[in-house]
């Protein structure tokens, strides 16, 4: 029988995805799209080292408040890096640890434009600090402005908190850098 008391994560959890292959190389952004970049080998077992040391984390809880059922949610962008990301933190979890996971388009990466070519991205790079970093908008992209107004809407923010993860103690949302950083500011 579920419980139907409706109540807040323990605490969330926002993750980073581990070394991409644009991390190392930003010409590969020039020859695949944004969404479709991969991890590295060494994304991948900085992905499972994160997900050891989270289900420690969390299964060790010094005040008894989590318990012998505690369980968690996954939140993910639809970005094959942090999808991967997830795949390899999940295998510190069992099935049984997992309430859900559920992919939302809202928290992926700002939009930089289609296929970013080296010499041209510099060239916007300069231009976006004279502008200034947070209102400046990427040709075919978004500014971080508009990344902030949609990851902090209320919308988002409620969905988060009061909708998938009634039965869960632990939350954790896997994302892109420069969300990571907007999102801080407003929570």
């Amino acid at each position: 029988m579920v419980n139907d008391k409706k109540m807040l994560p323990k605490r969330i959890i926002l993750m980073r995805h581990g070394e991409s292959a644009g991390n190392i190389d930003q010409g590969a952004y020039a020859t695949t799209p944004d969404h479709k970049i991969p991890l590295t080998e060494e994304g991948r077992a900085q992905a499972r080292e994160a997900g050891r040391k989270m289900r420690a984390l969390i299964s060790a809880c010094s005040d008894g408040a989590c318990g012998e059922n505690w369980r968690v949610y996954f939140y993910v962008s639809p970005y094959e890096r942090t999808r991967a990301t997830l795949r390899e933190v999940g295998r510190g979890f069992s099935r049984r640890r997992v309430i859900g996971v559920r992919e939302e388009c809202r928290i992926r990466e700002q939009d930089f434009g289609n296929f970013q070519v080296e010499e041209r991205m510099r060239v916007v790079k300069e231009t976006r600090e004279r502008f200034g970093r947070f209102f400046y908008r990427f040709p075919e992209g978004e500014s971080a402005s508009d990344v902030y107004d949609r990851v902090s809407s209320k919308s988002l923010v409620s969905f988060f908190l009061f909708n998938r993860c009634f039965y869960s103690d632990d939350m954790r949302i896997y994302t892109d850098g420069p969300k990571l950083d907007i999102r801080n500011v407003n929570f």
